[in-house]
């Protein structure tokens, strides 16, 4: 009686052995490669070490996996490799949100055409991840060597590579970027122009409107136009507005009305010799410095060492009116041109 039972059962394991191979448990999709990044499902949850970079304006919170041996099966499918690392491969898992960064990061004026770029690093090799602004879920999956010592993060932003040696750090949880982005918020002052009796001396002369005002930031890493500051350098951002003023004379001996030319106006920060600014628009469109109706506007940068504090503008305006009637003006002694210099500190 057992030997009839075995015979039947012989070729059923025979069958079933033969269907044991290298199958993936069902999942027949070949083994993603070293180096190989995997796009993860979206709304993926991710367990792992937490780290942080911080750029200019923004924030961006990572979370790294260990090595594992496989993966969810949608990503793995969708992907078209198998959810088994396999001999010799192991998955690490890197899931990433943005976050905000405090202070007045306007003045920095990130481009929004510059993306920041990740890359993840197994034992010094770079493995590419892409863009972490990029449409789709800010998760991936980077195929890495089983025997894998050391990972870590490069974050590439307009030039600059911040790197986080080993995620797995309890103590190396940041980007090594300059300091004054971790410890440093941005900030900006408004001040207005101190009033100036621009009559020089002659009552007869009227300056109506010759107000100006300023905001100056702290001192920064970064601004867009320029980029990162060099070594040891920082940028100090200025926005500059001068109205556009109405000038007359008025005497016994008649009225003269004057058109105000456009201005010039010189700008340095004191205590910092020789700080030539850059003048940029301070809108896009607009004309950088003077404008045709006598006003001034334009966004100055300059270039300061990185441990300025509370830095401080110094401003000279020059103002020059021409009468609308050179004749008129003679006739009743009116000075030809008005020129009156309005200058302060701020």
């Amino acid at each position: 009686m057992p030997r009839r039972l075995l015979l039947p059962v012989l070729p059923l394991l025979l069958v079933l052995a033969g269907c044991s191979g290298d199958t993936d448990d069902g999942d027949d999709l070949p083994r993603a490669d070293v180096g190989e990044v995997i796009p993860a499902k979206l709304g993926s949850s991710i367990e792992g070490r937490h780290s942080h970079v911080v750029l200019p304006g923004r924030r961006f919170d990572f979370t790294v996996s260990s090595p594992r041996a496989s993966i969810d099966s949608i990503s793995a499918r969708e992907a078209g490799v198998s959810a088994e690392a396999g001999e010799g491969r192991r998955f690490v898992e890197i899931a990433w949100e943005r976050g905000v960064v405090p202070g007045d990061t306007f003045v920095m004026a990130v481009p929004e055409d510059v993306e920041p770029m990740l890359t993840l690093t197994a034992d010094g090799e770079q493995h590419p991840v892409g863009s972490l602004v990029s449409e789709g879920p800010n998760a991936a999956i980077v195929v890495v060597p089983e025997d894998v010592d050391d990972v870590g993060l490069e974050i590439e932003f307009d030039g600059l590579t911040q790197v986080i040696e080993d995620v797995y750090s309890p103590v190396d949880t940041r980007g090594d970027g300059p300091r004054s982005l971790y410890l440093d918020a941005a900030s900006q002052r408004w001040a207005y122009c101190p009033e100036t009796a621009l009559s020089a001396g002659e009552p007869e002369v009227t300056f109506f409107g010759a107000d100006c005002q300023a905001s100056i930031s702290s001192a920064v890493p970064y601004v867009g136009p320029l980029g990162w500051a060099p070594a040891g350098r920082a940028w100090v951002v200025v926005r500059f507005r001068a109205g556009s003023p109405d000038a007359s004379y008025d005497a016994p001996g008649g009225y003269v009305a004057y058109d105000v030319q456009p201005s010039e106006v010189r700008l340095r920060l004191a205590g910092v010799p020789g700080a030539e600014p850059r003048l940029f628009a301070e809108e896009e469109g607009d004309d950088v410095g003077a404008q045709d109706d006598g006003s001034w506007k334009a966004r100055a940068v300059f270039s300061v060492p990185e441990t300025t504090d509370q830095p401080r503008l110094t401003f000279r305006r020059v103002l020059v009116a021409l009468p609308e009637d050179r004749a008129e003006a003679a006739g009743v002694g009116a000075p030809i041109p008005l020129r009156r210099v309005h200058a302060g500190e701020l």
